[in-house]
């Protein structure tokens, strides 16, 4: 049924019957009486009323909202209303409407989250209309919440500090200041080598990033079980936690480790090939492949014509052929130890195998210059003490003609000898070297064993000194004098200054330039900067400076470059290049008559 009301049109089918017995009678007399309403609302005109009301979420079933009568208009009051939710099933389950006092109570639990809102139309008697709201209060019911209890990271030792990592962050259903405010390390941050950075987005999610705080070191600690605690703004706070397993990623930063630096073996020159000589070990403190040391010999530096293998895994050094001590009386190998990394670290270590015979033989050295690449050279700039090669003496005699000296001849004193077990000897810089004085010393290694008559063994060799940006460019005169005209054309020659460094190679190299601010006119020159050549760069004028001057800056090309300056001063021959100029275009004089002759009565000036 549809009843007009000015030009609103009421259908009765909007209004909803709630409960049964009295209310559904006062439902069929509102049939009546509604017509009674809308006559009445016509005369008195339209009234609305508006009621916001507040709770906070999981009340329980039958508490009280609030009254519709507190939102009727001043003056107005109501015996029953009429409920419009026909567009709002929610607060038809939700709530429970009193249609006679207007009272309004829950119907079961509200959960926020659920649904944070409620809105109907009251209606009563007369007409008048309340729109009520109904807001569900958050209250911190949800805990933060990580998507996963457990979680793991792999990270990189030596990851630098401040890298960061994200994290999946923790979730709460509640809103505002009950939602997630922050995170926090609750255990296992052992050294402080981490630390938690959060960013509020724009969808107010707080998002996690792990930043490394400290180094990381595998081999110090290759695990940590972090437990992260988010937070949310409640009083008292609600918590989440997460176990977060950072395992600490090995990088190859260790190199192998011998358990001795030198080994030495005797063996005779009968020995079988295929026999067994000595086992070298390494330890490596890396994991997996980074930690796996694999065994070589350096064939470059020793054995090229393979005596002797190495088992790669085990480190067992084999004699791989016949040996023949009048050929060769002690070997010294390089060997290598490796990691299995894909750029591997490598350790040398040195082993000395002397072949015994029992026949009288000279002794025998083996001199490995310490170069970097094995070759009898060293720097000018080596300090004294500073090693250059290493020798190895050995002498297949047996008792008193065993006893080898050896001795150091040449150099000028430049270089000395020096041992501690009268086996392994060393020869080291004993005094400054100059290469500009001096590039190379021939020196020679006398071996001599204390047999009668005596043997020997010797070599000799010579030691190239190598350059080192130690001498800066010098020129031939500190100061330069030419004369030139002042009218000469840009790109004139003016003269060339030389500059000599004593170093070689790129140490030696000059290159010439002019200081820009040595004075004012020195933009007037140009200079070459390989040749030296100084020429003019524009027009002179002797007027403006008779005598310019530049100052040249030879450079050699070292790392870092030397330098030094010289002074260049130009006198310039005046042209005559000028007109007389008077002081004033125009004079204008007077005179008496009558002036006696002789009389000056005007001076001009140029």
């Amino acid at each position: 049924m549809t009843i007009s009301r000015g030009s609103e049109a009421v259908s009765f089918g909007q209004f909803e019957r709630r409960g049964t017995g009295k209310q559904a009678v006062l439902l069929l007399l509102y049939v009546g009486l509604e017509v009674i309403g809308l006559l009445s609302s016509v005369a008195l005109g339209n009234q609305e009323g508006t009621l916001e009301l507040r709770l906070d979420e999981e009340q329980p079933a039958g508490t009280i909202v609030g009254d519709i009568s507190a939102g009727l208009p001043p003056g107005v009051t109501a015996s029953l209303y009429f409920i419009s939710d026909h567009d709002d099933k929610g607060v038809g389950n939700d709530l429970l409407i009193d249609e006679t006092t207007g009272i309004i109570k829950t119907a079961r639990r509200l959960d926020r989250e659920e649904r944070d809102q409620y809105s109907f139309t009251a209606v009563t008697m007369t007409g008048v209309t309340v729109q009520v709201s109904i807001t569900v209060n958050d209250i911190n019911d949800h805990s933060p919440a990580f998507p996963r209890a457990k979680a793991s990271l792999k990270i990189p030792e030596h990851t630098a500090v401040g890298t960061r990592f994200s994290l999946d962050p923790a979730s709460d259903a509640d809103k505002d200041q009950l939602t997630t405010q922050g995170y926090v390390i609750k255990d296992g941050n052992v050294g402080q080598v981490f630390r938690l950075e959060t960013k509020r987005a724009a969808n107010m999610v707080l998002y996690l990033d792990l930043v490394v705080n400290g180094v990381l070191d595998r081999e110090k600690r290759s695990s940590y079980s972090l437990l992260l605690e988010a937070f949310d703004g409640g009083n008292p706070k609600r918590t989440g936690q997460m176990t977060l397993d950072v395992l600490v990623q090995d990088v190859n930063d260790h190199a192998p480790v011998f358990n001795q630096s030198r080994y030495h073996a005797i063996i005779s020159e009968s020995l079988p090939q295929g026999s067994n000589i000595l086992q070298v070990f390494a330890s490596d403190a890396d994991e997996g492949d980074n930690g796996l040391v694999l065994y070589e010999i350096n064939r470059r530096q020793s054995d090229p014509d393979r005596y002797f293998v190495i088992d790669p895994r085990s480190g067992v050094i084999t004699l791989n052929k016949p040996l023949d001590y009048e050929v060769r009386k002690v070997h010294e190998l390089v060997v290598q130890a490796r990691d299995n990394a894909s750029h591997p670290e490598i350790t040398n270590a040195f082993v000395t195998i002397h072949v015994r015979d029992y026949n009288d033989n000279q002794p025998t050295m083996t001199i490995i210059f310490l170069s970097e690449d094995g070759s009898p050279r060293i720097s000018e700039g080596a300090q004294p003490g500073q090693y250059v090669a290493r020798i190895s003496v050995s002498d297949p005699d047996y008792g008193e003609y065993s006893n080898v000296n050896v001795s150091l001849e040449g150099g000028d004193g430049k270089f000395a000898l020096t041992t501690k077990d009268s086996i392994i000897y060393l020869i080291y810089v004993d005094q400054v070297l100059d290469r500009e004085e001096r590039d190379s010393y021939e020196l020679r290694v006398l071996a001599t064993d204390a047999g009668t008559p005596p043997l020997r063994a010797e070599s000799s060799f010579t030691i190239q000194v190598m350059d080192i940006n130690d001498n800066p460019p010098l020129f031939d005169q500190q100061a330069y004098k030419q004369t030139i005209p002042e009218v000469v054309y840009p790109g004139s020659f003016v003269l060339q200054v030389t500059a000599r460094d004593k170093d070689t190679g790129p140490n030696g190299e000059v290159r010439y330039s002019l200081l820009p601010d040595a004075g004012a006119h020195s933009n007037w020159f140009t200079i070459d900067p390989v040749t030296g050549i100084i020429t003019t760069a524009l027009q002179l004028d002797y007027e403006s400076d008779p005598r310019p001057r530049v100052t040249v800056v030879a450079t050699d090309s070292g790392r870092p470059p030397l330098s030094s300056t010289a002074v260049v001063e130009i006198n310039l021959q005046d042209i005559n290049d000028n007109a007389p100029v008077f002081s004033s275009a125009h004079y204008n004089v007077s005179i008496k008559e009558n002036t006696a002759s002789g009389t000056c009565f005007l001076e001009v000036r140029i």
